[in-house]
């Protein structure tokens, strides 16, 4: 491995787009068109001296000491994959994402937020699209080469839940220039609130907690006080906004008491008005009919039971919605799906492992 860079790096992400459907379509092709990825991505890295750092799957993870260097590898790639002769119906399309920060190197592995944050910038990429955080920006604006420029596509909240912030695309000769909005927050309706620090540490949790939602409509996260549900239910959330395009929409209970609340607090946070003549739970069933809409019940404990036939009863009447609560106890309704939220992993503080073991604690990663 090239010696890992220092200091302000740059960190790189890639994604293949729609790699599941790429696999069904290419069948036994598909192993070949990703050895060719690999090939052109490594190519790229490596004569502009980056560093491989990780490779899942259809994904590498690699840094830059150079902002420069970093953006010369990604335009590389992306004319490598345009030029590439793909297997017929199966061209390889893929998103990356630049961002430039600090980040502490701890064995052969970089921590911090500036890390989750670069992989939420390609995120929000489209495939054969380059998109560059605003500290990338600043260090390479002057001085790019000739045959590429940054196009500026405005401001934009990444599914960090953090601050909105201004992003770029980085266009020129041979890359690819029009493309749709950015897969950000701000393309789906939404009130999920701005979070302070960036999410850390359950990574493995918001993987499995999509995975149950896709197959249920009711999905409980469930914990003591204080362990983080809410944390991760609005992290699922954000991930999933695409598949719910007419809104996902953060519900907070923990000051109501009387279940009979529950439509309007609901109604309340989608946005709609119920005037002196009408029921709010009438005014929410005709708005979510018809609708691909996710809400999250925050707090839910205080409403049990009676606030459980309330929930049952509204994605009862609203078949595309689905639900995320967050409770100390499940609501015992059909067809949910629990998800135990566990306390966050920290080492033993009698025996405490060597600096690089210590990174790999999400408790210490917080």
């Amino acid at each position: 491995m090239t010696a890992l860079p220092s200091g302000t790096v740059t960190f790189l992400f890639t994604d293949i787009e729609g790699s599941t459907k790429l696999m069904q379509q290419l069948g036994d092709k598909y192993i070949q068109a990703q050895v060719d990825h690999h090939a052109i991505l490594r190519k790229a890295f490596q004569s502009r001296k980056g560093a491989e750092l990780r490779t899942e799957g259809d994904s590498f993870f690699c840094v830059f000491q150079s902002a420069l260097d970093a953006c010369g590898a990604a335009a590389d790639a992306q004319r490598g994959f345009a030029t590439h002769k793909w297997p017929e119906g199966g061209a390889i399309r893929v998103r990356i994402g630049l961002h430039t920060g600090e980040a502490p190197l701890v064995g052969n592995e970089y921590i911090g937020l500036d890390v989750h944050h670069a992989a939420r910038v390609a995120a929000s990429a489209h495939g054969g699209q380059v998109v560059i955080s605003e500290s990338t920006r600043a260090l390479v604006e002057e001085s790019l080469p000739a045959d590429l420029k940054l196009k500026d596509l405005g401001v934009h909240r990444l599914k960090d839940l953090a601050r909105s912030e201004r992003l770029y695309q980085l266009v020129g000769d041979g890359l690819a220039d029009t493309f749709p909005a950015l897969r950000t927050l701000d393309s789906t309706p939404n009130n999920l609130p701005t979070q302070l620090t960036s999410f850390v540490g359950r990574e493995a949790d918001v993987v499995e907690a999509t995975r149950l939602l896709g197959g249920t409509r009711l999905l409980t996260l469930t914990g003591p006080g204080g362990i983080g549900k809410t944390r991760l239910s609005l992290q699922v959330a954000a991930d999933v906004v695409q598949m719910f395009p007419d809104g996902v929409y953060f519900v907070p209970l923990s000051a109501v008491t009387d279940p009979d609340l529950i439509p309007s607090v609901i109604a309340q946070s989608i946005g709609l008005s119920v005037s002196g003549n009408q029921r709010p739970i009438d005014v929410l069933l005709e708005h979510l009919r018809g609708k691909r809409l996710l809400l999250v019940l925050d707090n839910f404990e205080q409403l049990m039971p009676d606030g459980a036939p309330v929930v049952s009863g509204i994605l009862r009447d609203s078949a595309d919605v689905k639900a995320i609560v967050s409770s100390r106890a499940v609501l015992h309704v059909y067809g949910e799906q629990e998800l135990p939220v566990q306390p966050l992993r920290v080492p033993d503080v009698k025996a405490l492992p060597s600096l690089a073991a210590l990174s790999q604690y999400e408790g210490v990663k917080l």
